[in-house]
C-alpha cells in the first residue's frame, strides 16, 4: 500500500497547489477589481463636486461653495469630502493630508490617490479651477475597511474552496488508488512471494485492462513456463539418479557374485548330499535347514539389489537414518570384502528418524559409502557413525542455529588433495580413471541432500583419510 501513498499524496499535493495558486490569483483578481471600483466612484465623485464647487465658486463666492461641498459629501454616506489648498501647509484646516510632492500631477489635472496605510483611508484629489490665484483641490477621503472585510470574506471563501477541493481530491484518490492500484499490487505481491517460495500454483487473476492487468497476465504465463521446466529438471534429475543407481547397481554386482559363491557351494554341497543319500534322519533335516538359511541370504542380498535399482516416486516419511545405514553396509559389504577393506555400520538399538524419501537417502548413502571403499586400500576401514549436532547451516542453506542430523562416512584413503576437495560435487568431475566413474554420484547426493534441507560437507581427517558429513534437519519431538 505503499505505492497507494504515494499516488494519493501526490495527487493531494498536486491539487492542493493548483488551488493555491489559483485561490491567489482569484483573490489578486478580486482585490484589483475592488480597488478601481473604489477609485472609480471617488473619481466620478469628485468631478462631480469639483464642476459644483466650481460653478458656486464663481457665482457665489468662496463661502457658498464651501458650504455646497460640505453638504453634498454629506449626502454621499460613507465618502468624506472637503476642499483643500495644494500650497497649504499642516497643521492648517485647508491643508491635504497627501505630501505636497505626491500631489504635484495635480497641475497637469490629473487625479491624484494616495492611500494611508496607518489609518486605513484613501484620499482621491481632483483639482478645480476657481478664480484664485492658488492651487485648490476636493479631496475625498473614503475608509478602506469595506476593502479589508470584502478582502477577508475573499479569502475566506478561496480557503474554503481549496480545502473542499483538497478533501474531494484526497477521497477520489483514495478511493481509486486503492481499487486500482493498492489492492492489484498487494495481490502481485502475494503472488511474487509465493513464486519466491516455489509455489506456482494459482494464477492471478486481475480484471483490469491495463498495464498491472498484462503484468498479472506475464507472471501467470512465466508460472506456466516456470512449472513446465521444473517438471522437466525433475524428469531428468530423476533420470540421472536412475543412472547413477545402475552405476551403482554394477559395482554392487560384481562384489554380490563374488559373496554369492560361498552360499551357492553351501546350497549345492547339502542339497547333493541330500539326494544322493549320504545323510538320513537329523542330518537330512540340518542340511535342509542350512540350505534354506543360505537361500533366504543370496534372496535378501539379491532383493536389496532389486529395490535399490528400481526407479520409484520420490516420495517423504519419517525414515530412521540408522536402520537405513545399516542396511547400506549389508547391501555394500560384498564390496569391502572384495577389496580387504572392513565396513563398520552404525551399532544396534538406537533410532535417529528424519523426514525424507528413503530411496534417495539410500542412494545417497550409498555412494558415499562405495566410494569411501574404493579410496582405501586393502587393509583399511570405513565407518558410518551419526550424532546430533546443534549449529548454524552455511549461508548458502540459510535459515538460524538449529539441530541437525550428522551422518559421517569416514575412510582411512589417502584423502582428497586440497585443491580438489572445492570440485568434488561438481557434475562429471572425477578423479577416477576413465570407466570407473561418471562423476555425477557425489553431485547427485548433493542435489538430494540439499532438497531434503541440508547439505553435505567434506573434511580432511587428521589420522588420515577422509570424512564425507550428511546434516539433514533433525525431526522435533
Amino acid at each position: 500500500m505503499r505505492l497507494t501513498r504515494k499516488f494519493i499524496a501526490a495527487l493531494v499535493v498536486g491539487v492542493a497547489l493548483v488551488a493555491l495558486v489559483q485561490g491567489w490569483f482569484s483573490y489578486q483578481r478580486d482585490r484589483d477589481l475592488f480597488d478601481r471600483q473604489i477609485r472609480g466612484e471617488s473619481a466620478v465623485l469628485g468631478r462631480a463636486l469639483g464642476r459644483g464647487v466650481a460653478d458656486v465658486w464663481q457665482r457665489d463666492g468662496e463661502p457658498a461653495a464651501r458650504q455646497f461641498l460640505d453638504t453634498a459629501a454629506s449626502k454621499t454616506g460613507r465618502l468624506r469630502a472637503r476642499w483643500v489648498w495644494l500650497d497649504a501647509a499642516s497643521p492648517s484646516p485647508d491643508a491635504p493630508r497627501a505630501e505636497r510632492s505626491e500631489l504635484e500631477p495635480l497641475l497637469f489635472d490629473q487625479i491624484v490617490t494616495v492611500r494611508d496605510p496607518v489609518r486605513r483611508l484613501e484620499y482621491t484629489y481632483i483639482r478645480v479651477v476657481v478664480p484664485e490665484p492658488r492651487v485648490g483641490a476636493v479631496e475625498i477621503a473614503q475608509s478602506l475597511e469595506q476593502v479589508d472585510t470584502y478582502l477577508a470574506a475573499s479569502m475566506k471563501t478561496q480557503i474554503l474552496g481549496s480545502a473542499s477541493a483538497v478533501a474531494i481530491a484526497g477521497a477520489l484518490a483514495l478511493f481509486l488508488g486503492v481499487v486500482f492500484i493498492g489492492r492489484p499490487v498487494s495481490r502481485l505481491a502475494e503472488k511474487a512471494r509465493r513464486v519466491g517460495t516455489g509455489d506456482l500454483s494459482g494464477p492471478l487473476q486481475l480484471r483490469q485492462r491495463d498495464e498491472l492487468g498484462e503484468l498479472a497476465k506475464e507472471l501467470n504465463l512465466m508460472c506456466d513456463r516456470l512449472a513446465d521446466e521444473r517438471s522437466a529438471r525433475e524428469r531428468a534429475m530423476e533420470q540421472l539418479r536412475h543412472a547413477d543407481r545402475l552405476t551403482t547397481v554394477g559395482k554392487l554386482a560384481s562384489g554380490l557374485a563374488h559373496e554369492l559363491g560361498t552360499p551357492l557351494n553351501v546350497v549345492r554341497g547339502r542339497a547333493k548330499l541330500i539326494v544322493d543319500g549320504e545323510v538320513e534322519g537329523k542330518d537330512a533335516l540340518d542340511s535342509a535347514r542350512i540350505v534354506v538359511e543360505q537361500s533366504e541370504r543370496m534372496t535378501a542380498l539379491i532383493r536389496q539389489l532389486l529395490d535399490f535399482a528400481r526407479p520409484r516416486a520420490p516420495s517423504k516419511a519419517k525414515v530412521d537414518v540408522l536402520a537405513l545405514a545399516r542396511r547400506v553396509c549389508e547391501l555394500v559389504g560384498p564390496i569391502g570384502r572384495s577389496k580387504g577393506v572392513a565396513l563398520e555400520g552404525p551399532a544396534e538399538g538406537s533410532v535417529e528418524r528424519v523426514d525424507a524419501d528413503d530411496g534417495q537417502l539410500s542412494q545417497v548413502v550409498t555412494n558415499l559409502v562405495v566410494n569411501a571403499i574404493q579410496a582405501t586400500p586393502s587393509g583399511g576401514r570405513v565407518d558410518v557413525v551419526t550424532r546430533t549436532v546443534t549449529q548454524a547451516p552455511p549461508p548458502y542453506v540459510g535459515g538460524s542455529s538449529r539441530s541437525w542430523l550428522a551422518l559421517e562416512v569416514r575412510d582411512t584413503g589417502a584423502g582428497i588433495e586440497e585443491e580438489v576437495r572445492p570440485r568434488v560435487f561438481e557434475p562429471f568431475f572425477t578423479t577416477k580413471e576413465v570407466g570407473d566413474g561418471t562423476g555425477l554420484g557425489l553431485s547427485i547426493s548433493w542435489g538430494i541432500v540439499r532438497e531434503h534441507g541440508g547439505w553435505i560437507d567434506v573434511a580432511a581427517r587428521t589420522e588420515g583419510g577422509t570424512v564425507f558429513t550428511v546434516y539433514l534437519p533433525k525431526e522435533v519431538t
